[in-house]
């Protein structure tokens, strides 16, 4: 069941894009020519006309308007608007070369590309924000059930309730048994879930494989499909991404290919290896001062040492000595290893800034420079948590076939841990990092761990 307001965002969309793509064309013209009636006639009509059409077969190809509610960031649409304009600049070359049109103005065309790249960037990324912004005032809301319960279906209502930019409404689950965990949200057992799904006007049901047996998804998504609902079916093959998963067909039979290739080829590793250096070289040449001052503050605002070293495990389960400024009270831990809170007494008035922008992490780029740690990778843990963990969820282990780093995906969404619990909601995050390991993913994460620690957002 598709809401109006989704078929009416594509066709505002839609309209506006080919709005901006001619009035950028009428723009650069005028710019050119300080004139707007010749274009309107031969032969600048012609290239008008095929502009529009090839901006129409762009869309056909690049599909900028079907992006996943949980995928429209304005990363990502302005990722398809910039490959929309690429790919319709290539037509344009087309035709000029197919019809050896060479009367044009290459300075018309070029400006027009220019103003088109800025005002379409600008109207995608505000109609975006804005939208969201809709979303989390809890408008444009798309309704939303989970049948079965586990591991996976807690932490896709997690999602839900975290990301209210995305427009989803968590209704409840549908199971055949009642879980503590569950806090009062199931609904009913899952042959309740059609008489649900009718009376509230639910628009997408979330079928957890792992949790319900085949005949009930089948059921579920036949009901779905009968009545113009969205039904998806939720996997879990976290446990295999160290080892790698492919989709392949036979005929019409899709097969999963559990591969044993490593995640990081030699080549990536020099790659990454070698940025790292790069890297950590360029921040504590230039960040000096900061280190500096922050050094100092330490030293005078509490008792005790400038840096913090503590044992965690790294790459291959091998221990190493990780350096951190200090941010709480000296002998904070009295044996028992714990994990800082919300409010921690333990923690300096300057440690709680320190770990809210993130701070007590720059002596970590040393940890870069000898070879322990990258930039980008799965937080390491003490091997008490980590046992704790590994009880919990055994694909943990796995986060330990890549370096650690000092930022990570789960470290931007999630921040600090507090419990083993939140540890291992973290671990969602994290091991998605074994499946996308390359340079251009490390870059995305570090501007995001900037923008965290610009907006003091640290937990």
């Amino acid at each position: 069941m598709q809401h109006r307001y989704s078929r009416n965002i594509k066709l505002i969309h839609l309209a506006v894009d080919f709005l901006l793509l001619n009035l950028s064309f009428l723009a650069s013209y005028y710019f050119k020519f300080h004139e707007l009636v010749s274009l309107f006639y031969a032969p600048y009509s012609g290239l008008l006309f095929f502009a529009n059409v090839a901006w129409f077969l762009s869309i056909l190809i690049v599909k900028p308007y079907n992006i996943s509610r949980s995928a429209s960031t304005i990363y990502h649409i302005l990722g398809k608007n910039f490959t929309s304009i690429i790919l319709h600049a290539l037509l344009i070359a087309t035709f000029f070369m197919a019809f050896r049109v060479y009367y044009y103005s290459r300075e018309h065309i070029f400006v027009a590309y220019m103003i088109l790249f800025f005002v379409l960037s600008f109207w995608k990324g505000a109609f975006t924000y804005l939208l969201r912004q809709y979303r989390i005032r809890g408008y444009n809301n798309r309704k939303v059930i989970v049948a079965g319960y586990g591991e996976a279906a807690e932490e896709l209502k997690d999602f839900f309730l975290r990301h209210k930019e995305h427009g989803y409404k968590f209704l409840g689950f549908f199971t055949n048994q009642d879980h503590p965990g569950m806090n009062g949200s199931r609904k009913g057992n899952v042959d309740q879930i059609y008489d649900f799904i009718i009376k509230n006007e639910v628009d997408e049901v979330f079928c957890c494989v792992p949790y319900l047996e085949y005949p009930s998804v089948k059921n579920i998504i036949d009901f779905s499909e009968r009545h113009g609902r969205k039904a998806k079916v939720v996997t879990d093959f976290r446990s295999f991404y160290s080892k790698g998963v492919t989709l392949e067909k036979y005929d019409n039979i899709p097969v999963l290919n559990i591969s044993s290739a490593p995640i990081e080829d030699r080549r990536a590793v020099v790659v990454k290896r070698s940025f790292d250096v790069a890297f950590s070289l360029v921040v504590m040449a230039i960040g000096l001062p900061v280190f500096l001052l922050s050094a100092l503050t330490v030293l005078f605002t509490s008792k005790g040492t400038v840096f913090y070293v503590q044992e965690r495990v790294g790459k291959g389960g091998s221990p190493f000595k990780m350096y951190k400024f200090r941010s709480m009270y000296t002998d904070a831990e009295d044996r028992v290893p714990l994990l800082a809170s919300k409010g921690d007494p333990r923690i300096t008035p300057w440690g709680k800034i320190m770990r809210r922008t993130r701070i007590d992490e720059l002596p970590q780029f040393y940890n870069v420079l000898i070879g322990d740690m990258s930039i980008v990778g799965p937080r390491p843990e003490r091997k008490f948590f980590i046992d704790q963990i590994v009880e919990r969820a055994p694909h943990y282990k796995y986060l330990q076939v890549v370096k650690p780093g000092i930022t990570s995906i789960g470290q931007i969404k999630f921040g600090y841990a507090e419990n083993i619990d939140e540890m291992v909601k973290r671990l969602r995050y994290d091991i998605l990092y074994l499946k996308h390991v390359s340079l251009s993913v490390d870059l995305k994460i570090i501007l995001l761990t900037v923008l965290v620690v610009i907006r003091a957002e640290g937990k």
